[in-house]
């Protein structure tokens, strides 16, 4: 029965050992690359099209295939859930009649060339060859998914348009382009032809629709993103209050207080004489502005109607005790607070 016992517990083990690994594994880190390296100039264009077609044409483009050494270090498609949080194209020479280009990130459908997430449209701007532009992006994306871009151009003139944003080489890779309206779709295929765009995703763990590294200012937790940039951190504190002080001779008492952070040391209390018909007094709170990683000394004022009653009540054989509470504000207005008794 032990051996039993045993192996069973072994097998636990292994499992946990297994599933923590794989969570490990799965769980993103880090944000990763999809698309093209960028390895090769763009030399070509998408979505060309001759002067005697519509003046402006729109098609969604999606890199089918790509050698290895021209692909970028996450692959093609999202290795796990989470948010495109910016994107990039390399242009090269526009063709003649190229007019205004507009660009919107897809997160694709595969075959269909359905959008199932899509980005706001941007306008490529005109600019030497070789430069590379990008874009801020809050796209959500799911593991497999692959990315592309709808494309729109305006012809200016009576030439061949099209976007300046591919690499056509031998054997480079496949793009697949859908053109024409929504019912009307029509699908075809391009060989040896890189779409120079890249796209970064990062992990979303509360799945909030924002990137955890750059975009998140509460990753793995719902937080209200209206607080980004500001100081939500309590400072540290180190009080010392003695518990038995001589307030009923010197009609003070004492506090120290240390902070992590500058701001505002104060402290309040309350004289209490106890018994049948018991009174409170309120003590004289006293502040003082304190550095970061240093010392304040408070000193809290016994009023005289509250002292002469204390000094009764002592000979009187009355409990008195005094209670105070010490802190320190930042200036965000974060506060930390300790309360203390003290006994004469």
């Amino acid at each position: 029965m032990k051996g039993r016992v045993l192996q069973i517990a072994v097998v636990w083990a292994a499992v946990a050992l297994f599933l923590g690994v794989t969570l490990a594994v799965c769980a993103p880190a880090k944000a990763v690359t999809l698309g093209s390296s960028f390895s090769a100039a763009a030399n070509d264009s998408v979505c060309k099209f001759q002067s005697f077609e519509p003046e402006t044409r729109v098609c969604t483009v999606e890199q089918a295939g790509l050698l290895t050494d021209h692909t970028a270090a996450g692959g093609l498609l999202a290795p796990f859930d989470g948010v495109i949080v910016r994107w990039s194209v390399v242009t090269g020479a526009a063709l003649p009649g190229t007019g205004r280009v507009t660009l919107a990130l897809r997160g694709t459908g595969g075959f269909s060339g359905s959008d199932v997430a899509r980005g706001p449209d941007v306008e490529l701007p005109s600019s030497p060859p070789g430069t590379r532009h990008t874009f801020a992006e809050q796209l959500s994306i799911s593991a497999g998914q692959p990315i592309g871009l709808t494309i729109s151009i305006a012809n200016r003139s009576t030439q061949a348009a099209g976007a300046p944003i591919a690499f056509q080489g031998e054997g480079v890779g496949r793009i697949d382009i859908w053109t024409g309206q929504a019912g009307q779709v029509i699908w075809d295929t391009e060989e040896d032809a890189e779409l120079l765009l890249n796209a970064e995703i990062e992990p979303d763990t509360d799945h909030d629709g924002l990137g955890d590294l750059t975009q998140d200012c509460f990753p793995g937790q719902l937080g209200r993103q209206e607080l980004c940039g500001h100081d939500l951190v309590t400072p540290e504190i180190q009080p010392q209050v003695a518990v038995r002080q001589p307030f009923l001779r010197t009609g003070a008492i004492l506090a120290r207080i240390a902070s992590t952070e500058a701001g505002h040391a104060s402290a309040e209390g309350w004289l209490e004489i106890k018994g049948r018909g018991g009174w409170s007094y309120r003590l004289r709170s006293a502040g003082a502005p304190i550095a970061a990683n240093s010392q304040a000394v408070l000193r809290l004022r016994v009023r005289k109607p509250a002292l002469k009653a204390a000094r009764v009540a002592k000979r009187n054989g009355t409990r008195v005790l005094v209670k105070i509470r010490v802190g320190v504000s930042d200036a965000a207005g974060n506060e930390r607070q300790a309360t203390f008794r003290v006994r004469p």
